[in-house]
């Protein structure tokens, strides 16, 4: 998957989170997934604190940028693709508010962690 779709999915998983969406209960709305014959599937949950979210961003050669809600992303981004390498994984953020909401560039703060899940969108059997 490119880092564009990434990008654009996380952006729309964002939005589905948000309270504005009215389907924030949901971690992957059932028609997220573009083709009409698959169904989307968490392939892994995650709840980083700040700590955890700095050693994963470690381990992942990701290098803080100015922008602590683009290094989350991009942090979170190469996670799912460690978790389903060939699966193309993309990430549903659910948490914290500050991630989610309209200022999330200047409010969202690395120590705050993150938390949501993995999908893709395999095809049905």
């Amino acid at each position: 998957m490119s880092l564009s779709r990434a990008v654009v999915s996380l952006a729309f998983g964002v939005l589905l989170a948000s309270p504005l969406a009215g389907r924030a209960h949901e971690v992957v709305p059932a028609d997220w997934c573009i083709k009409e014959k698959e169904t989307p599937k968490i392939v892994a949950k995650f709840e980083f604190d700040g700590p955890q979210l700095h050693e994963l961003m470690n381990k992942c050669g990701i290098v803080e940028k100015e922008d602590d809600w683009d290094t989350a992303t991009a942090t979170i981004v190469s996670y799912c693709k460690i978790v389903a390498p060939l699966k193309d994984a993309v990430p549903f953020v659910l948490g914290p508010k500050e991630y989610l909401d309209g200022s999330h560039h200047e409010r969202y703060r690395l120590d705050q962690g993150l938390s949501g899940a993995c999908a893709v969108c395999p095809p049905k059997p």
